[in-house]
């Protein structure tokens, strides 16, 4: 619509929440949660700086939101645990598929890090992790499920300070000795 020869505006709130809630999530993939800022937000939605502010009451909750759509990603990978037979060999290929981007989980470390510090994060990491230890502990103990799920940390800890990748077999073997005899004998 054209008022005195000058295009008017349509207001799209929720589009413009949307842009800035897909240009965060983008940042936290590339260059990790605690580097994103309200600007570097704007810059990538392009959208005014004052948005980020208008739309969310502060960075913790921006990113926070944010999450919520990465969080399906996370979903799916958890949901093919449900479809397999061998659920080592799938938590070895999913560990292999995060040493391939060492960037990305140096970033998605920091982030399992910084919830520790921002509680409203924390959602954001203990269901994933708690799905992975249930579907675990269909064919082996709680406990041996947390022991899998804390070694696989482990190598991903490894691996980003050191910049070292294990080689796929050798964290298979050590997924399949930490499981040992519980699965061999069937223990709930």
């Amino acid at each position: 619509m054209y008022i005195s020869g000058v295009a008017k505006r349509t207001r799209d709130p929720e589009g413009r929440r949307k842009k800035i809630l897909q240009a965060a999530g983008e940042l936290i993939k590339e260059i990790g949660f605690s580097a994103v800022t309200h600007r570097k937000v704007a810059e990538r939605a392009r959208v005014p700086l004052g948005s980020t502010t208008q739309y969310f009451k502060s960075l913790t909750d921006m990113l926070a939101e944010a999450l919520t759509g990465l969080e399906e990603e996370r979903e799916e990978k958890l949901a093919e645990l449900n479809e397999v037979d061998d659920p080592v060999g799938l938590v070895a290929d999913m560990v292999m598929e995060s040493l391939a981007d060492l960037k990305r989980t140096r970033n998605e470390m920091s982030f399992a890090l910084l919830y520790t510090t921002h509680p409203k994060l924390r959602r954001f990491i203990v269901p994933g992790d708690a799905a992975l230890v249930e579907r675990l502990s269909r064919n082996i103990p709680e406990a041996t499920g947390r022991a899998v799920l804390a070694y696989c940390y482990g190598v991903l800890f490894q691996a980003v300070v050191q910049d070292t990748v294990a080689p796929r077999e050798e964290i298979e073997e050590a997924l399949r000795r930490l499981i040992g005899d519980s699965a061999e004998r069937g223990d709930p």
